[in-house]
């Protein structure tokens, strides 16, 4: 399975909770005072965007209840950026 057809941590999170990106950027809006865009979501649960803000990893962290550890996506990093 290539980097493209991979899912996300995040994507593999909300099917396990049976959650879409609309109840995510719910739950964000309600815990956080700012909150992200459905388009950043959907970027980020579709692995387009793989190099956000540490504010958008922890509201994503604190909306559903998980550590970063949970959400990086640290082998697509080893595989794409290390020699």
């Amino acid at each position: 399975m290539t980097q493209e057809q991979r899912p996300t941590k995040l994507k593999l999170i909300l099917d396990k909770r049976r959650m879409s990106q609309s109840e995510l950027y719910d739950k964000i809006k309600s815990s956080c005072k700012s909150y992200l865009g459905k388009d950043v979501i959907s970027m980020i649960v579709n692995g387009k965007k793989k190099n956000y803000e540490i504010y958008t990893l922890l509201k994503l962290c604190v909306a559903l209840n998980v550590t970063p550890n949970e959400l990086i996506e640290k082998d697509d990093f080893i595989e794409t950026q290390l020699k």
